[in-house]
């Protein structure tokens, strides 16, 4: 977290679950020190599975945001974007929906989807966050973090996920957590599937013997930004 509190922090997450699974717990933890927690989840569809009622199971998922975003005390927006279909939507209309909840929101740190992804919407959300974050004059974004998501960062082909930013989690953040991938049932597998809440908090507590601490979430750094004293 950000030594100044509070700050605004956004979550860039393509589809809802991924900011729980990637960053649960430290948005508990944002939430705790008081600062002001946003989501932006890019898809709640259900285009790739053609045997789903579509508007049945888009507004479960938005549902299950609401209530997620309840537990952070976070605002939250919802696109609609379609699911596991990013590569057919122009990159510019979404890098325009984050450049128009950055503007409105005007968050010193952002979390979202790391390129290391096996998901194309996970990479295309983070290629997308990169440019409207990118570091213009007049942007507030001072930090952009990169999470893992179970079952999608460590399936991926291409460069590996290289954490350098470890934040750790008290037992009340992990609860959160842990109450949210509840609310995420729909989304979540039985051990012992990488995606199943026993690997996810498993995940958590290797990252933290990797920091020296209980538990932990970790990211790649994409930018840090020193703010002058």
């Amino acid at each position: 977290m950000s030594p100044a509190s509070p700050v605004t922090v956004l979550a860039v997450a393509a589809h809802g679950d991924d900011e729980t699974l990637g960053a649960g717990g430290t948005l508990a933890e944002h939430a705790r020190a008081g600062d002001r927690v946003r989501l932006l989840i890019l898809s709640t569809s259900a285009t790739s599975r053609p045997g789903d009622g579509h508007d049945e199971v888009r507004a479960h998922r938005a549902a299950c945001v609401r209530q997620v975003a309840a537990l952070y005390c976070a605002e939250a927006e919802i696109a609609d974007f379609p699911d596991n279909a990013f590569d057919t939507v122009a990159r510019l209309a979404i890098t325009q929906v984050i450049e128009e909840a950055v503007g409105r929101w005007q968050p010193a740190v952002v979390y979202t989807h790391s390129t290391a992804d096996l998901s194309l919407d996970h990479r295309i959300t983070a290629e997308c966050t990169a440019a409207a974050t990118r570091p213009q004059p007049g942007c507030p974004v001072r930090t952009v973090l990169a999470w893992e998501v179970r079952s999608a960062t460590e399936w991926g082909t291409g460069s590996p996920f290289r954490p350098a930013w470890f934040q750790p989690l008290t037992g009340q953040a992990l609860g959160v957590k842990s109450r949210a991938l509840e609310l995420y049932a729909s989304e979540m597998r039985p051990w012992p599937h990488t995606r199943s809440a026993e690997a996810v908090m498993a995940a958590a507590r290797l990252r933290g013997a990797q920091a020296g601490c209980e538990a932990a979430e970790a990211f790649e750094v994409i930018r840090h930004t020193v703010t002058a004293a």
